[in-house]
């Protein structure tokens, strides 16, 4: 399974200053010779407390489709409850694998596990349907059409935490290779 490959990759080099040779991409795609090395460029920053509703749709439309992403600022989502996020997901990857699968949640379970995730969900949700209308009226559509596209009230809503430790060469891999999401709205947080 690819998780236990990426646990097994983690606990090998987390306290070397070598990473296993699987992992070291082609020379000529290496992170060392590839990555971008001139200004930062400027992703848009959108403020979700914008007062003027048309605007906000207009920055949000703009940034997609010039951009494919933005960051958002003003959420609504207090940080400290996102530190809280950040520290708890911290402390379950620190634990060792048996008692990781302790807390694997059950296959017939239809809750969202632990007390944080929940109340975080419930903010994440909020701007989700925020995003959801601005990217319908962006394109012409109803507030709720792009929702609706993706199930609507019935909406898959999932949260995936991951944890990659510190890679003692990162001139030399990559955590993630280029990838498209699945899902039809993506949300990170730094």
């Amino acid at each position: 399974m690819e998780f236990d490959r990426v646990q097994a990759v983690a606990s090998l080099s987390f306290d070397k200053e070598t990473i296993p040779k699987e992992f070291i991409w082609p020379e000529k795609e290496q992170p060392a010779t590839t990555t971008f090395h001139g200004p930062v460029p400027e992703i848009p920053t959108i403020d979700l407390n914008d007062p003027n509703p048309e605007n906000l749709v207009r920055l949000i439309a703009d940034a997609s489709k010039e951009w494919g992403i933005f960051q958002v600022v003003n959420h609504g989502i207090p940080s400290d409850l996102i530190a809280k996020l950040q520290d708890v997901g911290k402390k379950f990857f620190e634990l060792p694998q048996e008692e990781k699968e302790v807390y694997a949640k059950p296959d017939d379970s239809k809750s969202i596990e632990g007390e944080v995730n929940e109340e975080y969900a419930k903010y994440m949700r909020e701007v989700t349907d925020k995003l959801f209308t601005a990217l319908s009226l962006g394109l012409g559509l109803e507030g709720h059409a792009l929702k609706e596209g993706a199930g609507g009230e019935e909406i898959e809503y999932m949260l995936k935490i991951n944890y990659y430790p510190p890679c003692p060469r990162p001139d030399l891999t990559l955590g993630v290779a280029a990838h498209t999401d699945l899902s039809a709205l993506t949300i990170l947080v730094p």
